[in-house]
């Protein structure tokens, strides 16, 4: 007869790689997982597989999952440093970020809004750019369709899908060193803490990390080694009231920033599309004229470009130029050749006119803005957002987006010069063809002959082929180097000094300029760098906005001050099989922050809760408890069952977070089923006057802290024993109301609905059928591909686990 519990057992699935460790999204359900091929997978209630992303590289691993509040984004911390935020819709990359060091937790706290409270921004307004600036156009995956309307409406200016956000929240990141790291939203670098050094210990990482959802205090525990090499374990609290008070500007800010950081990212697709457009002409014309210069060479008579200076001014073609016209080129394949490079310059003006104008303006735009924010230094300034700095970056911007304007000049003129150049040579092929060329296209103008001079000019004399080079060479290089030169387009798209600057001393506003003393250095006007590519520009663009921008993660840092530190327990670091178990949570309704943890290998006997008040206060009051689960209710008792079997004692295996009110538990039986037990207990399971106060200053024993016996406390519908399986961790989510245990060979699960009663004695009949409460609809199932749908249940695999039905202790792991 099943257990009167309102835990039901919905299914049980196999995974098809080790799973490493599982967290549940407090909003869908949906779980993400980390396997030991470094992969996150994310699944839904029902085990269909949404979507998996492989590492960053080779050989990296995932250590850390957060899910952000609203669950439309996960984010995935990795060994190598870095950590990526995938949109759950189809796993794209939001956002990356590289830190120092291996990523060993990661925490998405969202501040706290009375449910019954609605959320203002007041007594700010809501930015509303979209008034004043022209919508960004999505750029194609192919830059050759940019005057097609692209099939799927992209969210261009929501890349970072931040517009929905209103509370603020933020991400922290604790690295396997002294360093602490929050970003709100998971974008915006709000603080960097190097957290100070323990008494001269070494710090070698931070195990959790977190702050209380009204913002004021952080709490971080910390793994730290001495000078002979013993390890420790410490709790460190910190005071943010500068966030806590300025949390509205925050917001603002980090908005602003996301806006700022998606201009800066479409600008570098940008001028990406611009550089591959513009190879494309390299490669057209290399193509074509590489096999003439070769026969050039082979000859000994001349050059490429003196070749068609001749035949430009004397009308008489070399032996090898008539060859090449007639036979290699011909008419159709120089209209060919002419439409493709016509195109190409078309989409690279295209590009610099409707996408890199556009997107500097608006970068200009935000920048203005920020800085009008830092002349409110006690609202903003305080925060780190400094007037001169982003001025200095205004000033780049700006001369950005006058370069884009010299780079369209110039553009306009090499399409006349290449146009004048092509129609020359096509009169000249029809001439030697012995055909009529089209009468419109006969007459040449000596501005026409200057184009198409000016066109040899720039682009032929660097094709050539030195002395010293062979033909094998030359063949061997021409996936490497170009010989055809765009040279006053292509040198605003390499990082080096332009090799023609434009000439601007005629022009008469640079002559008033320089007239007027006042005008010289004036602090309005866009300084003009006249020697400097678009790419160099874009770089210093780059760095000015990075120097503006990220110092409030310095400044804010700098401001918290360490209430308290107070070391929990000392371990053998040379345990490969040891690793504390550390969660910590926020209780809003007492403005309480908890923190739970493990201090020996598991499966252990007890755990231990720390709370104190979340507000920052001169005397941070701090309690300690220690708990064990003992005999939990037996309810066969009421069906006259014996008591022989009774467990007495439990042993835990995982703890985790359920909601503010209650924490999570995987216990195994001290027994010799050792059976896994999946509980559920509230914090008021622990009376108040079982709390023992601590003093930071003299430190914390737990040996001076009450051990207390939960297990009669746990109401009879809050635990279910786990038949027939042997486990290895859990994930559960209060929110959702589900829980997933993994068994020990982690290749298999068994997902629970926490509140809802047993539907049937047999939960192997519990279905295969999506459950009604499921309810990440907004995730299609056309998003995941077919054969991943479902994973399969295979007789060997079923073998396979069947052999986890044993004792604990036979466990080999």
């Amino acid at each position: 007869m099943p257990e009167e519990t309102s835990f039901r057992l919905k299914d049980e699935k196999h995974v098809s790689v080790e799973v490493e460790f599982m967290l549940w999204s407090s909003k869908f359900d949906l779980i993400a997982l980390a396997n030991v091929q470094g992969e996150v997978v994310l699944h839904r209630l029902s085990w269909q597989k949404v979507w998996s992303v492989p590492p960053p590289s080779e050989e990296v691993k995932v250590k850390a999952l957060a899910w952000r509040p609203d669950g439309k984004v996960v984010a995935a911390g990795y060994s190598n440093g870095r950590i990526n935020l995938y949109h759950i819709e189809n796993a794209d990359i939001l956002h990356s970020i590289h830190l120092e060091g291996e990523i060993t937790c990661m925490e998405w706290v969202c501040q706290f809004c009375p449910e019954d409270a609605e959320w203002k921004p007041d007594p700010y307004k809501e930015d509303n750019f979209r008034n004043y600036l022209p919508k960004l156009q999505p750029l194609n995956k192919s830059y050759g369709t940019l005057s097609k309307v692209s099939p799927v409406e992209e969210s261009v200016e929501d890349s970072k899908q931040l517009c929905e956000q209103k509370e603020l929240n933020l991400l922290i990141v604790g690295c396997s060193s002294n360093s602490m790291s929050m970003y709100a939203f998971g974008v915006f670098p709000v603080s960097r803490l190097a957290v100070p050094a323990i008494n001269v210990d070494k710090i070698r990482k931070i195990l959790s990390a977190t702050i209380s959802q009204d913002l004021q205090s952080l709490s971080l525990v910390l793994e730290t080694e001495d000078k002979e090499q013993h390890s420790h374990c410490y709790l460190m609290s910190f005071d943010t009231k500068l966030m806590a008070s300025r949390h509205k500007e925050l917001r603002l800010m980090a908005l602003k920033f996301g806006q700022v950081l998606t201009l800066k990212e479409y600008l570098q697709a940008t001028v990406q599309q611009m550089s591959e457009a513009w190879e494309d002409i390299l490669m057209e014309m290399d193509s074509k004229l590489l096999k003439f210069a070769e026969d050039k060479k082979a000859a000994g008579t001349g050059t490429v470009s003196n070749d068609f200076l001749e035949l430009l001014l004397f009308g008489t073609p070399s032996p090898e130029l008539q060859t090449f016209l007639l036979n290699d080129l011909t008419g159709k394949g120089l209209q060919k050749l002419g439409h493709s490079i016509e195109t190409s310059y078309s989409n690279i003006q295209k590009l610099v006119v409707k996408h890199l104008q556009v997107v500097s303006q608006a970068i200009l735009y935000h920048l203005a803005e920020l800085r009008g924010m830092s002349l409110w230094y006690e609202k903003f300034g305080v925060l780190g957002l400094t007037t001169q700095t982003l001025h200095t970056a205004i000033m780049t911007v700006g001369s950005f987006v006058l370069k884009s304007s010299e780079l369209q000049q110039v553009i306009d003129d090499s399409i006349k010069n290449f146009k004048a150049f092509f129609r020359w040579l096509y009169v000249v092929i029809q001439r030697m063809s012995n055909e009529k060329p089209p009468a419109d296209l006969i007459k040449m103008t000596q501005h026409d002959i200057n184009f198409v001079a000016e066109f040899l000019r720039d682009n032929f004399n660097h094709f050539t082929l030195d002395d010293e080079d062979s033909i094998s060479e030359l063949m061997a290089d021409k996936d490497k180097k170009s010989r055809f030169k765009l040279e006053k387009v292509g040198q605003y798209l390499k990082k080096e000094d332009l090799h023609y600057p434009p000439n601007i001393s005629s022009n008469p506003w640079v002559q008033f300029q320089r007239g007027c003393f006042l005008l010289k250095a004036h602090e309005v006007l866009y300084p003009v760098q006249n020697m400097k590519s678009l790419v160099q520009l874009q770089e210093d663009l780059d760095s000015a906005i990075s120097a503006s921008l990220y110092k409030p993660s310095s400044v804010i840092g700098q401001s918290m001050r360490c209430q308290s530190s107070i070391k929990l327990f000392d371990y053998d670091s040379s345990d490969p099989d040891f690793h504390p178990k550390v969660f910590q949570f926020t209780n809003n309704e007492k403005k309480m922050l908890y923190t739970v943890y493990t201090k020996d290998s598991l499966p252990c006997d007890k755990c231990v809760l720390i709370r104190r008040i979340s507000s920052a206060s001169k005397e941070s009051h701090m309690e300690a408890v220690s708990f064990r689960v003992g005999a939990l209710n037996n309810r066969e008792q009421k069906n006259n069952s014996t008591t022989e079997d009774r467990c007495t004692r439990h042993r835990i295996l995982d703890i985790a977070f359920y909601d503010e009110k209650t924490i999570s538990l995987l216990l195994v039986e001290d027994h010799k089923d050792e059976r896994p037990v999946l509980v559920l207990m509230t914090l008021e399971a622990i009376a108040d006057d079982t709390y023992t106060p601590i003093d930071p200053e003299q430190g914390f024993k737990e040996d001076s802290i009450r051990l207390v016996d939960v297990a009669a406390k746990i109401d009879p519908s809050c635990y279910r024993r786990l038949d027939n399986m042997r486990a290895r961790s859990f994930a559960v989510s209060g929110t959702r109301k589900t829980a997933t245990v993994l068994f020990s060979s982690r290749r298999r699960v068994r997902i629970f609905l926490m509140d809802a009663e047993e539907e049937d004695e047999d939960w192997d009949g519990c279905g295969e059928d999506e459950d009604p409460g499921d309810q990440s609809g907004e995730l299609n199932s056309s998003e995941a591909p077919e054969g991943e749908m479902q994973i399969d249940n295979t007789e060997d695999m079923e073998e396979d686990e069947n052999k986890e039905n044993t004792s604990f202790s036979s466990s080999t792991e």
